[in-house]
């Protein structure tokens, strides 16, 4: 098994991220929202190690790339 784990990943956050699937790296802010909020890794199949926070009523995590190129798609079938 070669693949590379990402170097901002502590040793027992890569643990944790092999055992449960994603691990909690802290808590961030975007321009536009009222507070920080609570941010992951996860492995994407397709893109490998991804951070980004839960997303819907069902706290969700999604590959923002994954969700790009879907958009994308879609919006090329509609045209």
């Amino acid at each position: 098994m070669s693949e590379k784990m990402d170097p901002r990943i502590k040793l027992l956050e890569r643990l944790k991220l092999q055992l449960s699937g994603h691990v909690y790296v802290g808590d961030r802010f975007k321009e536009g929202w009222k507070e920080p909020i609570p941010h992951y890794a996860f492995k994407c199949p397709k893109h490998g190690i991804i951070i980004d926070y839960p997303h819907g009523y069902n706290q969700r995590l999604e590959c923002p790339i994954c969700r790009e190129e879907e958009k994308e798609v879609i919006e090329q079938a509609t045209e």
